[in-house]
């Protein structure tokens, strides 16, 4: 009986291109392949930054709506409302609240004479005054704003203080 076995050097070769081979698949199968599952991964890290950022800036396009200059918020408004982050968003809205008293207390008493600023006091000791209204409007529509936008992740109303305009720093009192 005759068994045919190759040469050595064949059998050496072949054993080195198995070997290759098999490196080969190896190194294919170890390498990580960037699919679109991992790219949604990295999309959704870059929205989850997005929408950690407590930038109350970002909200300035609501200011018209609270500031009753419209009947609703704009788009853009309700849609940076609800990128937002939910932990950030009521303070967000509680500081654009802020800015917007503040700029409607100081375009109230730019152009308005001494005399005139004085009645306007007396009016309000006598009574809740159309400024006190106004600024309750602005804050009732904070409260609900993320209400209004549909937002979807709670909270939908926030608790909105109104500061004081007059604050005392360093009193010992």
């Amino acid at each position: 009986m005759l068994v045919y076995s190759l040469p050595t050097s064949t059998m050496l070769r072949l054993k080195w291109v198995s070997l290759g081979v098999a490196l080969l698949l190896l190194v294919q199968w170890s390498t990580p392949n960037v699919d679109a599952a991992e790219d949604n991964m990295f999309e959704e890290d870059v929205v989850q930054q997005r929408r950690q950022s407590c930038d109350p800036q970002r909200l300035y396009s609501c200011r018209d709506y609270l500031e009753q200059r419209r009947d609703q918020p704009s788009q853009r408004c309700c849609e940076e409302l609800e990128r937002m982050s939910p932990r950030c968003r009521c303070p967000a809205i509680q500081q654009t609240v802020d800015q917007s008293l503040s700029s409607m207390d100081s375009d109230s008493q730019e152009d308005v004479p001494l005399n005139q600023r004085r009645s306007r006091s007396r009016r309000r000791r006598e009574g809740r005054g159309r400024e006190e209204e106004e600024e309750e409007e602005v804050m009732d529509r904070a409260a609900d704003l993320p209400n209004t936008c549909n937002v979807r992740q709670p909270p939908r109303h926030c608790d909105i203080q109104r500061h004081s305009r007059y604050s005392m720093t360093g009193s010992s009192m």
